[in-house]
């Protein structure tokens, strides 16, 4: 008899955890949204990097509460977003066996989220990030308004809020280093392609965060996302320093069109102390960095040095009228062909803004990605 028991207890324990196992991967999500109106719908979508796909429409009662059940799991953690119509009112991470309640408003302010701390520590970022884009776009956009001191004041403004959300998010990444929401982080912009993590001395950074992650969630898309950007970094800087280490006798050409349409050649300013830049002329850090190049021009222009700065744009009228309103006075050339411009292929460019210093003996003596570390050089030449 207590054999019979025995197996009874067992086949209890195990069906149990058969039961476990199957349900491990389910996720719920509910709660409510305040001044819902009539004929409003909830839609629910996951981010799949950078397109959204609609999961399902809720329906809410009429006290605006709705519930959501993945019946089929989640295997690996991801980004899921709430929208009422065009309005996006909530962000989620959900991983399996999450149970997740929250209050949202149709602005979109989250409150009493429990069930998932990595929901909460997107919130936390995602507030942060907000509120430094709104006061960046605001001094942006007096920045190009601006003259004389003002410009350069504003200019050291957005210089110091970049550098302070920057110290934030690592300052953030280190206090949460297997947060699942740093796969967000590494990835912030500002407008104009401005990304916080983009100089190639942010790899080891970058690596220390995928190994932190790979720990637990070696499959996620997410964290290969991170490993891929991480090791493009890497590659550049073994190619920089290939490239400093090497002994070049003279510059590869470039042949382009110039503002005007005529074709322009890099070795035509053979002779001359060339700074060869490129950029993109939506970015607007690289915009910014025209202003100090353009103080750097007008003193050492005269005494040889040349600018010659090749566009990696594809809508070559948006890059002329950059050009122009910015009133560049060295030479700029522009293809239209964006990163698959030969110019790209010739100089092994894998990151912007990238800065040859070219010697007047026709020797590449620098490469940076730095526009102060590319000033420095030059400025030794003369």
């Amino acid at each position: 008899m207590k054999f019979y028991t025995s197996l009874l207890v067992a086949a209890i324990i195990g069906a149990t955890l058969l039961f476990s196992c199957k349900t491990d991967h389910r996720v719920k999500i509910s709660g409510t949204v305040d001044n819902l109106e009539e004929g409003d719908v909830l839609l629910f979508k996951r981010l799949d990097f950078t397109s959204e796909t609609l999961l399902d429409t809720l329906y809410a009662d009429e006290n605006g509460s709705f519930s959501y059940i993945f019946k089929k799991g989640i295997e690996q953690p991801g980004y899921y977003y709430l929208y009422v119509g065009n309005k996006r009112v909530a962000a989620l991470i959900l991983k399996k066996g999450d149970v997740v309640t929250f209050h949202t408003t149709r602005e979109g302010k989250v409150s009493n989220l429990e069930g998932s701390y990595e929901s909460e520590l997107l919130q936390q970022v995602n507030e942060g990030y907000y509120t430094t884009s709104v006061v960046f776009d605001s001094l942006y956009t007096l920045y190009e308004k601006a003259t004389g001191k003002e410009k350069e004041k504003l200019s050291i403004e957005l210089g110091t809020l970049f550098v302070k959300y920057k110290q934030e998010s690592i300052r953030f990444l280190y206090q949460n280093p297997k947060a699942f929401v740093n796969t967000s982080v590494v990835f912030h912009s500002f407008p104009g392609q401005l990304y916080v993590f983009s100089d190639t001395r942010d790899a080891p950074l970058l690596r220390r965060v995928y190994d932190s992650l790979y720990l637990d969630y070696p499959l996620s898309p997410y964290t290969m996302a991170v490993r891929d950007r991480y090791e493009n970094m890497e590659r550049a800087m073994h190619m920089e320093q290939a490239l400093l280490q090497a002994e070049v006798s003279d510059f590869p050409d470039i042949c382009l069109p110039g503002i005007g349409g005529q074709t322009v050649c890099l070795s035509d300013y053979k002779g001359k102390t060339i700074l060869l830049s490129f950029w993109h002329s939506t970015n607007v850090q690289m915009r910014l960095d025209n202003q100090e190049l353009i103080e750097l021009y007008e003193r050492y222009s005269p005494r040889g040095l040349e600018v010659f700065q090749v566009a990696l744009d594809n809508d070559k009228t948006a890059w002329a009228t950059t050009v122009r309103n910015q009133s560049l006075p060295w030479v700029s050339v522009c293809d239209g062909q964006g990163i698959y411009s030969p110019a790209v292929t010739s100089y092994n460019v894998v990151e912007i803004p990238t800065f040859f210093i070219i010697n007047k003996y026709g020797d590449i003596v620098s490469k940076e990605n730095n526009i102060e570390e590319a000033i420095k050089q030059v400025k030794r030449l003369f």
